[in-house]
Parts: structure tokens; sequence; C-alpha cells
């Protein structure tokens, strides 16, 4: 079943991209937009991104067949249980966020009235933040990982992955252990680097940066209000994954301080290997 009413809570650079992209690939479908921010909403309704736009969260879900939740991670516990208050009886609520396990484990031990909750991630996004930089293209090819637990309904669960298909992503589905181990490794601690690289510059150096160190820091730009709840919440598997990073970088240093050069070789050339593995 295709959904005739979607409400997008949060017009940031995710919520608005995927108003954007649901006007095209549900023309069909209605599409409510709610914002804290004015001009969020009018930037939305001028774009024609959302045909109804509010700030009002009750009047926005009464008649949403599914919501979909593009705000900070320290804010999903809060709004499920103001939609479980809110929304009609059977609507399906999914989420961007990108730290999985501790919520859903939250709603597998709540006893929802009104909402059936799937959650979701795409690995979509940009440094930049808000509605002026959303765009229909941001979520194109994505992979979207779905969480499915034991008390995961299925026939909501089929909606959340039929819609991001539609979307035209590419879904996984998995448990939410699996997935912050997974984003851990290749986005939560690669932030942190970033950001330690910027740091370990001085500004004097940094004056003649070029698109090696651009390109390695880009992601350091990202906001600090977003990221901070994602550290936190992700804590356990980005302090593994910070182990493993120490026990490479400690190898190489050891084999720099040796002069080891066919061992500095190997090791560049295993990193070429398996970087050139990676397909987009």
């Amino acid at each position: 079943m295709k959904p005739k009413v979607i409400t997008i809570i949060g017009l940031g650079l995710m919520g608005g991209s995927l108003a954007a992209r649901c006007r095209k690939r549900y023309p069909s479908a209605r599409i409510i937009g709610v914002s804290r921010q004015k001009q969020a909403l009018a930037l939305a309704l001028r774009k024609k991104w959302i045909h109804r736009g509010t700030r009002n969260l009750s009047d926005a879900v009464i008649d949403s067949d599914l919501i979909v939740l593009c705000t900070p991670a320290d804010t999903t516990f809060r709004f499920l249980k103001l939609l479980d208050a809110a929304a009609k009886p059977g609507a399906v609520v999914t989420d961007v966020g990108s730290v999985k396990e501790r919520i859903q484990a939250w709603a597998d031990s709540r006893r929802f009235k009104r909402i059936r909750f799937v959650g979701g991630h795409p690995m979509a996004g940009s440094h930049h933040r808000g509605i002026a930089a959303a765009h229909e293209d941001l979520y194109h090819k994505s992979t979207v990982f779905l969480v499915k637990s034991a008390a995961t309904k299925p026939d909501a669960f089929r909606l959340v992955r039929s819609f991001w298909k539609q979307i035209g992503c590419r879904t996984v589905t998995l448990t939410g252990a699996a997935h912050d181990r997974i984003v851990a490794e290749i986005s939560h601690w690669p932030h942190a680097v970033a950001a330690a690289l910027v740091l370990a510059t001085t500004s004097h150096s940094r004056r003649y940066a070029a698109s090696g160190f651009l390109d390695s820091t880009r992601i350091a730009q990202g906001d600090p209000s977003i990221w901070m709840p994602i550290f936190m919440q992700n804590r356990r598997e980005i302090l593994r994954a910070a182990g493993s990073f120490e026990k490479r970088l400690r190898a190489f240093k050891t084999l720099l301080a040796k002069k080891n050069v066919s061992g500095i070789r190997a090791f560049l050339a295993q990193a070429l290997r398996e970087r050139r593995q990676i397909s987009f």
C-alpha cells in the first residue's frame, strides 16, 4: 500500500531533501511538512516540496499514513511519545537517525497505542545544514538501513521498505546492534578523525592546504549540535572503532620509526587494494 499522506517532521537538509523527493516519487500523495522555523516552511512551500506546512505537530499527523522523523538523534524518544498520542491509529513512523540499537530496544519495550515504528537510516547527507542546502537528489541511489526486530510489525516494515525503494534507495535489513557497529566504523569514528586532523595542524600550515587535506577533513565541518548526541548514543561502538584505528596507526608509526620500507609499502598497498574495492 502506498501512503496517501506523508508527514515529514524537521525540514532541514534531510527533511527538506526528502520532501522534494517525495513530491516527485509520490505525485498523488499529500506531503505535509513540520518545522519550528517559519523560514523553512515558507521555503518548502515556495519550492512546492510540500502541500502544507505547520508548526503544530498534532495537526500535521492526524491523517498521516507515514510519518518520517528528520530530527536530531536525541529527539527521537520524545517525538515517538508525542506521536503515539497524536497520530491516527495504525500510522507508521520511521526516522533517519544514525544510531539505532538504543531507540529500537526502547521502542520494542513500549506498547504503542497508535503508531508502529520502523527504525531507518539513509546513508546520505552533507556537512551543509538547513533547508537552503536541501535538494531532490540527496537520497538518489543511497543505501538505507532498516532495523528489524522480533517486535517489528511486518506490514509496517513492508511499507517503510517500499517507501525508500520508491524514493530511489537500496535497502539493507539488519539489527540495531549490527547497524551501530557498521556506522561507527564508516561514519561516526571517521568524523572524529577528520576533526582530529584539523586540530593536529597549525593555522599556518592550513593556509597551504590543498585537495588532499580538504577532502580528508570535509566532514569536520559538520554541526556539533547534530554530532554530539550521535557520539554519546553510540559511544561503545565508536570507542571500539577507535581502538582498531589506534592499532593500525601504532603499526604504521612502528614501521616508520624502524625505516621499514617494505613494511610501509605493504601497508599502503593493502589500503590501496581495499579502497579500490569500495563501489559507489
